[in-house]
């Protein structure tokens, strides 16, 4: 009984992996730039993977899964990728059985809760449709589980279940245009807002919202929208989740990360060869800010030393 509820760090060696990825990935600009979306995708998705089992399915009981996941996500080559996310979406599935078996109730993510299933559909049609179906699949989850970050942060009314299902459907706009993209975001946002009579000062959360917003309208004007995707809106929106979820106490210099990601985006069009530095130096500052999480106790108890220590006392 004990391993169907103790956690374990699942996160950890797929954050490993995402970082090993978007290194290869920034390699290959010199060496092969035609295989530099492929592996910098591979990074986000190792990301994406990590922190949807640590957040909702981190029980040592699902272990041998996460590690088949883990495994198959590590061979850069069709179709090992697309099964890690049929083996995710069977964690999912599980996970989500056993929950209702508790009795316990939570609110229904749907955007979150989809996005297994669509990136196992994503990656298997990937040599057909490209990057498309693959940026919809992460957009989803970003948009979901930080619709609760914001919530949180700037004291929003959180949106669950049936509320989800006109971003659901929006995203899925982003398939028929590029052109769509700055469209989505705004909607997003404004969904996120309406209906809200005071916002709560958080200057970290603020500026995630105003990175994402600016690059995604950028993108508009000057192109580059994957890009500006991943810069302006996956980048920032993974980096302040992960840090508001496993290292809360740094939250407050997220803000940093958000200008430099989006000085990055917008620094490809006057000087190119710069704006990788700036995405570098965001998510060296990113790891920092999460150090405390990258040990063998959070590997062994799911959560960094700090926050174990604060339980103990």
């Amino acid at each position: 009984m004990k391993n169907v509820i103790e956690p374990w760090g699942v996160n950890v060696p797929f954050l490993i992996l995402a970082f090993i990825y978007f290194a290869i990935g920034g390699v290959s600009l010199n060496l092969d730039p035609s295989v530099h979306g492929f592996f910098m995708f591979l990074g986000a998705y190792s990301l994406y993977s990590g922190m949807i089992l640590r957040l909702f399915f981190p029980a040592k009981k699902y272990l041998i899964l996460h590690i088949v996941t883990l495994v198959l996500l590590s061979i850069p080559l069709y179709p090992f990728v697309s099964l890690s996310f049929f083996f995710l979406t069977i964690v999912e599935i599980w996970g989500l059985k056993d929950v209702k078996s508790y009795g316990s109730k939570f609110p229904i993510n749907i955007l979150v809760l989809s996005s297994p299933p669509l990136s196992f559909i994503s990656w298997l049609l990937f040599p057909i449709l490209g990057y498309n179906l693959l940026i919809i699949s992460l957009l989803l989850y970003l948009l979901g589980i930080n619709e609760g970050i914001f919530s949180a942060t700037l004291g929003l009314k959180p949106k669950f279940g049936i509320k989800q299902i006109p971003i659901l459907l929006l995203v899925f706009l982003f398939y028929l245009s590029y052109s769509l993209f700055p469209l989505i975001i705004i909607a997003y946002f404004a969904w996120l807002f309406y209906g809200v009579k005071k916002v709560r000062k958080n200057l970290s959360a603020l500026s995630v919202i105003l990175s994402s917003a600016s690059t995604s309208i950028g993108s508009y004007f000057l192109g580059e929208t994957i890009h500006a995707f991943a810069l302006g809106t996956m980048a920032p929106f993974f980096y302040s989740c992960i840090t508001y979820s496993t290292s809360r106490y740094n939250y407050d210099k997220i803000y940093i990360i958000s200008i430099l990601l989006s000085l990055s985006y917008f620094l490809r069009f006057v000087y190119f060869h710069i704006s990788g530095i700036f995405f570098v130096a965001s998510s060296l500052l990113f790891l920092y800010l999460i150090k405390d999480n990258l040990t063998l106790t959070t590997l062994k108890y799911g959560m960094s030393k700090k926050y174990l220590i604060k339980k103990l006392n």
